[in-house]
């Protein structure tokens, strides 16, 4: 027994003291933050352990807890790896402007065996010459195209919603409504695709980001053996590999189309003719399969969750959605939607900008401090890692006056000039910002403007305190929202 406790003391030292010989560097730095400074730091956790403070693992309500009870900024500790966890906008348009902070934050490499390849977690070098590459596929002449393809998508879905009314669960049907929009309108390979393997794809998506929950709280734990052992991790292989039959088979049939055709090539517009084209680094198929499966993810997950936040938010304040139905019915009327109409839609795009600062989608970013960060007031030491918590930047008071109330006027171009750019970045902020802004603002203006002229939205919520949020990469509500969709009576 005595020298079972000699053992473990004498290997609890030998830890500690290589643990702050190692560290050093932040350990001081941490010390000058102080926030969080003397939270033991535990073999293979760190001080993750903080979490269950919160109630609930997972990466939203620990900031929650954090913003109540310890407040920003605060030292995080990832197993041994330094985090610097922030909502402050002048350190925040630092960092993310920052030539040596493009790099992603290391609690991403959990994620590196879905998505190492792609554009989402490429290294700084390889990633500008794919943003290069891809940024083509987002021009205003394609998007014009996408404008035809989302109106009739939402029409499809609207129909549904007519004898749907109020979906089972809310989130999970915008997602597969908008993993059929990213298909139809990105990959050109709808034509050889069914509606119910677009949404298997989608699907297959959101389960494996639910399962990855799992493999994020225990960091010491390599995804290798998680994958080969854990129920979750051989569930998320399984689902992985039917995900890539669907889009192999799509690739090839997109490929027997474009040697078939070459002139058609020559004018490459969507991602997958990119990601076959030439200046993407001859990407080889695996490649292509990351690209394709994390832009759908992204395109299924952010912008089918920013619409249900939307969607929910108009229900709630009903003056603010007939201000949207005026104004689609004034400037839209009872035609099909164009991409002439978008730039008029000026209250129904502060709206949506307005639930995005609500409730940010992707709520956390994190960025790798490739050298030391020079704060003004601190200097970040190289290595380390920081988080910025954009739902408590967006709703801090010190940027917003009244920062919980939905008040799209604060969008309207009259006012932007009021708004610290760096207080609000749904989509990112600096050289690696969200690739398909453009996109995605252009096909939920489109399915916004169209289901509320066709729709009255309402719900039994009354306000967004109601709703308890949570997130791994992007964030969603963990009670499925109440929002009933009433055909409107139209004279």
């Amino acid at each position: 027994m005595i020298i079972s406790l000699f053992l473990i003391g004498f290997c609890t030292c030998v830890f500690y003291l290589h643990f702050v010989y190692r560290n050093w560097r932040y350990l001081k730095f941490s010390w000058q933050v102080k926030n969080g400074f003397w939270y033991p730091i535990l073999p293979l956790v760190g001080n993750m352990y903080v979490g269950f403070f919160s109630g609930s693992l997972n990466a939203m309500s620990l900031m929650q807890w954090l913003d109540k009870i310890k407040g920003f900024p605060f030292n995080f500790w990832y197993v041994d790896n330094y985090m610097y966890i922030i909502k402050d906008a002048k350190e925040a348009k630092i960092i993310m402007n920052h030539p040596k902070c493009v790099n992603k934050a290391v609690f991403y490499d959990r994620f590196k065996f879905v998505f190492e390849n792609s554009i989402f977690l490429v290294p700084n070098k390889k990633w500008k010459k794919q943003r290069k590459h891809f940024v083509t596929g987002f021009k205003s002449n394609i998007l014009k195209n996408t404008v035809y393809v989302y109106h009739n998508l939402s029409c499809q879905m609207i129909e549904d919603l007519k004898s749907v009314e109020m979906p089972k669960d809310i989130f999970r049907y915008f997602q597969r409504y908008s993993i059929r929009s990213f298909f139809v309108g990105n990959t050109g390979i709808s034509e050889y695709l069914s509606s119910f393997e677009m949404e298997k794809v989608g699907d297959i998506v959101l389960d494996v980001q639910d399962l990855l929950y799992s493999l994020v709280v225990m960091p010491f734990l390599s995804p290798k053996l998680w994958l080969a052992i854990f129920p979750a991790g051989k569930k998320v292989t399984k689902l992985l590999e039917k995900s890539t039959e669907i889009v192999i088979y799509g690739i090839a049939q997109k490929k027997k189309l474009l040697q078939e055709n070459q002139e058609y090539f020559g004018n490459s517009k969507d991602l997958l003719e990119l990601c076959l084209g030439n200046g993407a680094d001859n990407l080889d198929q695996d490649e292509i399969i990351q690209q394709v499966n994390f832009v759908a993810s992204a395109a299924s997950e952010t912008t089918g969750n920013a619409l249900v936040f939307t969607f929910v938010l108009l229900s709630i304040h009903q003056e603010i959605q007939e201000k949207v139905y005026e104004e689609v019915m004034e400037v839209v009327g009872d035609k099909d939607i164009t991409h002439q109409d978008l730039p008029n839609l000026k209250y129904t795009e502060a709206a949506i900008y307005e639930s995005l600062r609500l409730f940010p989608v992707a709520p956390i970013i994190g960025r790798s401090c490739e050298e030391d960060i020079d704060l003004g007031t601190k200097i970040i030491p190289k290595g380390s890692s920081c988080a910025i918590s954009l739902l408590h930047l967006q709703r801090d008071p010190q940027y917003w006056p009244d920062p919980s109330k939905f008040d799209p006027s604060r969008f309207l171009p009259e006012n932007q000039s009021k708004i610290n750019p760096i207080s609000f970045m749904p989509f990112s902020a600096g050289p690696r910002d969200c690739i398909g802004k453009p996109q995605a603002l252009v096909m939920m203006k489109v399915t916004v403007a169209n289901v509320v002229r066709h729709f009255k939205i309402t719900s039994k919520h009354k306000s967004i305190d109601e709703f308890t949020l949570e997130s791994c990469l992007t964030m969603k509500t963990k009670e499925n929202p109440n929002c009933r969709f009433s055909a409107r009576n139209k004279l």
